[in-house]
């Protein structure tokens, strides 16, 4: 088995819904084609070097897997027969540089699940901060006091006009 790496554009245009079913079915078929998906990665949405069929953005979909040559075939024939795919490219990835993206691959994920973890229970933490502290404004009942208006600069003393000498 070889180790590829498939990069394709959706467009812009598409529901998270119906990216989402796109992105599905193609994983789908390279792991009915007996290939294992080690890296399933949305991008984001950036903007294309040129317009591709009047759009200037799109979505960009990472997939690194193993499989037989036969699995890349049929993914970019389907992504071929697919509109909502504007660009791909696969590549066949040297034994190194597949060893090495796939560690990269997970640490990637794992890299990511700590940040969703940490922005979770920062968000519990502020939730419950919130919930605890006191209203402050309704409780302490201060009365609000006037602001006296400072000059910030101090009038410069009046000159007198020049004058003629005699």
């Amino acid at each position: 088995m070889q180790t590829y790496e498939t990069l394709f554009v959706t467009t812009p245009t598409l529901t998270e819904d119906e990216e989402r079913s796109t992105v599905e079915t193609l994983a789908q078929i390279v792991t009915d084609g007996g290939g294992a998906l080690v890296a399933n990665e949305r991008m984001g949405r950036r903007r294309l070097a040129y317009p591709i069929d009047k759009h200037t953005d799109g979505v960009y979909i990472r997939f690194l897997y193993d499989a037989e040559a036969e699995v890349p075939k049929e993914l970019e024939r389907r992504i071929r027969l697919s509109d909502r795919i504007l660009r791909t490219l696969t590549v066949r990835l040297e034994t190194k540089r597949a060893v090495a993206a796939k560690e990269q691959a997970v640490r990637d994920i794992q890299a990511r699940a700590e940040a969703a973890e940490r922005e979770r229970q920062e968000q519990e933490a502020a939730a419950a901060a919130a919930a605890a502290a006191p209203e402050e404004s309704s409780a302490s009942g201060a009365v609000d006091s006037p602001v006296e208006a400072v000059d910030p600069a101090p009038a410069a003393p009046p000159t007198e006009p020049a004058g003629e000498e005699s």
